[in-house]
């Protein structure tokens, strides 16, 4: 009867002590939930529906022009009464042509004005009448967004005679090496999660493919996008992209940096002001300064954490919202360990594998990036 214990033929799940490596280190992942399961190699997910507030004009108008132009005219409903930010007047949505509306000028008694190319478009209310008929469009469809899973694998060799020495150390080689290599896989993941960019060649199943991260997802056309052209962060970059996806609907509650950025955010506190921050005691072992919250100067309340990840680029800062995110494992194929040993090899294998995707929803409404930082 086998009474100690032996690897062959023995598959153990990982996932728990994955998500403990996780938890304990200083990387984006570990501020991802790990949810959910994936049951296709396409992961799908419904993307929930995020209503703009905002739009612009794309020419100007005058005061009698009863056509105005927008930049986005699928944002807008016959019926709906908008307003421009830096005027009074209101008008009334009475058709819609792409991105030409007919309205009714002077709503409500305001005055019809001219106004200038690119004015802020508030889009504020639809009025219903008394006893009318429902309607059709009170609930828009949402739409769905895709994320490929990727294999994650390493494999641990140990020859019999390095795992049957007498070590001061380790009790058993191949749980450590098991170990090590958990550590190493997190760290890839966390790459994944980052940079990733989503492939698959579906022709072709040999060919390995790779999921999406974030920067894939968020840097996109129509997105919170804030190129900075070579200069260094400032207070108002972030407050402004914080007021840009406020009025896309979302609300961050982290910000993901490098070192650079996050030193030069702990710098804010340093030359803030005519009083300084740091004052040393005599009796005081140690100095500095760091910031872990960033406060915008929006009444919406404040991003929660400040993650420094080593592993982000400098040249970038990024603000999530943790709750739209997740790391989400293949239907059982969340990382474990199995037996790699070939017949009659003089030493132990164990391979582990595990499959994962990433989930990004409201990716160009919920989050925003400040890119090209010098």
């Amino acid at each position: 009867m086998l009474t100690t214990y032996s690897f062959q033929n023995l598959r153990r799940d990982l996932s728990e002590v994955f998500a403990t490596i996780v938890a304990g280190s200083p990387t984006f992942i570990s501020k991802i939930p790990i949810i959910g399961q994936a049951r296709h190699y396409k992961h799908e997910w419904v993307e929930d529906v995020i209503q703009p507030t905002e739009d612009a004009l794309d020419g100007a108008i005058l005061s009698t022009d009863t056509t105005i132009t927008v930049d986005d005219g699928t944002k807008f409903k016959v019926g709906m009464i908008i307003g421009f930010v830096g005027y009074d007047e209101q008008v009334k949505v009475t058709a819609i042509s792409t991105n030409d509306l007919t309205v009714t000028r002077g709503y409500g008694g305001t005055t019809a004005v001219g106004m200038d190319d690119g004015t802020v478009i508030r889009i504020l209310y639809i009025p219903a009448a008394e006893g009318s008929e429902p309607g059709d469009d009170s609930w828009e469809e949402p739409g769905t967004e895709y994320n490929y899973t990727q294999i994650f694998t390493r494999t641990i060799r140990v020859s019999n005679t390095a795992r049957n020495s007498r070590h001061l150390v380790f009790e058993d080689l191949i749980d450590r090496g098991v170990r090590d290599g958990l550590i190493q896989l997190e760290m890839e993941i966390n790459h994944g999660a980052i940079y990733g960019r989503r492939y698959a060649d579906t022709a072709d199943p040999s060919v390995p493919r790779t999921l999406g991260g974030v920067i894939y997802f968020i840097d996109q056309v129509d997105g919170n996008i804030h190129d900075a052209s070579s200069a260094e962060l400032s207070t108002t970059m972030m407050n402004d992209l914080l007021e840009q996806i406020a009025k896309d609907g979302g609300q961050p509650n982290l910000i993901l940096a490098g070192t650079k950025q996050a030193r030069k955010i702990s710098s804010f506190n340093l030359t803030s002001g005519s009083a300084p921050i740091v004052r040393t005691r005599m009796t005081d072992s140690r100095t500095g300064s760091a910031v872990y919250e960033f406060v915008g100067d929006l009444p919406l309340g404040m991003i929660e954490t400040i993650v420094v990840d080593v592993n982000f680029p400098d040249d970038k800062l990024m603000f999530l919202d943790t709750r739209k995110l997740a790391l989400v494992p293949m239907e059982n194929r969340g990382l474990s360990d199995f037996d790699a040993t070939p017949t009659g090899a003089d030493f132990t294998a164990r391979r582990i594998l595990g499959e994962y995707t990433l989930e990004v929803r409201n990716a160009k409404q919920a989050h925003g990036l400040i890119k090209n930082l010098g």
